[in-house]
């Protein structure tokens, strides 16, 4: 305190400060506790989703705009190649069930007769040469 009883500068200064704080604390609590409060509070809310909004379908016609790839090409294109997959996956399934079977049949066996017919050709060809010179011929 000063010499005559009296607060100094800072002393009031701070008492200043602290008064201060009070009444705009009592005043933000007065603002919270209406109504209205939460009503102005909803429509920023709203607001600002409506914006965000706004923003995202500006974004999505710029990129469709430019022709580039968009998030509903692309996730499009995913589920188009996720179909491919599974069907690619049900073909190679079926490739394997044939090949198994194939393999679990017993090989078949060529006749005497179909075997001496290609060597008795004589002229190297097999069976395609026989068959060429006597198409020519009729």
């Amino acid at each position: 305190m000063g010499e005559e009883g009296r607060p100094g500068p800072d002393q009031r200064l701070a008492k200043l400060f602290g008064e201060a704080e009070r009444q705009a604390a009592d005043a933000t609590e007065q603002l919270v506790q209406r109504q209205a409060f939460g009503e102005l509070l909803a429509r920023l809310t709203e607001n600002f989703v409506g914006v965000a909004r706004i923003g995202m379908d500006a974004a999505d016609l710029v990129v469709r705009n430019l022709r580039l790839a968009g998030r509903t090409d692309v996730t499009r294109l995913g589920r188009q190649l996720a179909r491919t997959e599974d069907k690619l996956e049900r073909v190679l399934q079926e490739v394997e069930e044939l090949r198994d079977e194939l393999a679990a049949r017993p090989a078949p066996r060529a006749s005497r007769s179909r075997q001496s017919g290609s060597r008795s050709t004589g002229n190297g060809r097999g069976r395609a040469g026989a068959r060429s010179t006597s198409g020519s011929a009729s």
